[in-house]
């Protein structure tokens, strides 16, 4: 049986994961929200716990789905930074509108991502190619995860638990195409121009300002 704490702590709602798989938790959570909605309902959630760690890319995609549905607004995941992510995932065609890509590695696409589709990453996008649909990368709260593509003009950028503005995804599909990468600094989303003599391995201690 899945073990769960609540607690509310700095205006955020901290979810604490000890034991359980995740159905386990997904059906305790439901009951509790369902039990009371209102008391949820706005709500910034935080995910923590050791129990986070041995879940799936799917199992927490449907945690954070859930307390979508019950109006919460998702925070952060805090994971063991040591968490082994798996194989990187290489893409050698166009993602068409509609597709959804998961990957808990990165997602490294040779060719076009459409409009409408979505990729969602646990580190790095890459696209060699042209992205006009919705990027997430750092889907485990990575906060030093980019989004990269040869012509930027996503739908949606989400980096980490960070979304980017409607208004700075306008102004990127009015630019001329050039490749360029989104990062996170001090929790808004940048794009910049790509620098071949540049290190995108954000991992490192780089001047990013």
């Amino acid at each position: 049986m899945a073990n769960i704490k609540i607690k509310g702590i700095n205006n955020n709602l901290v979810l604490i994961f000890e034991e359980g798989r995740g159905e386990e938790y997904l059906q305790a959570l439901r009951d509790k929200f369902s039990a009371n909605p209102q008391l949820f309902q706005g709500s910034p959630v935080i995910f923590k716990g050791k129990g986070l760690n041995s879940l799936s890319f799917e199992d927490i995609s449907q945690l954070q789905q859930l307390c979508l549905e019950y109006g919460m607004i998702l925070n952060n995941i805090e994971l063991n930074i040591n968490r082994s992510y798996s194989k990187d995932l290489f893409i050698h065609r166009n993602v068409r509108s509609g597709q959804k890509i998961h990957s808990e590695g990165s997602v490294i696409i040779w060719g076009d991502v459409h409009e409408s589709s979505e990729i969602i990453s646990g580190a790095d996008i890459i696209v060699l190619g042209k992205l006009e649909g919705i990027a997430h990368a750092g889907f485990y709260g990575n906060t030093r995860s980019i989004v990269f593509a040869l012509n930027l003009c996503p739908g949606q950028i989400r980096i980490a638990n960070t979304l980017s503005s409607a208004s700075a995804e306008q102004d990127k599909k009015a630019k001329d195409p050039v490749p360029e990468f989104a990062y996170l600094e001090d929790n808004s989303i940048y794009i910049k121009a790509y620098n071949a003599k540049e290190n995108l391995d954000r991992n490192q201690n780089l001047n990013w300002q």
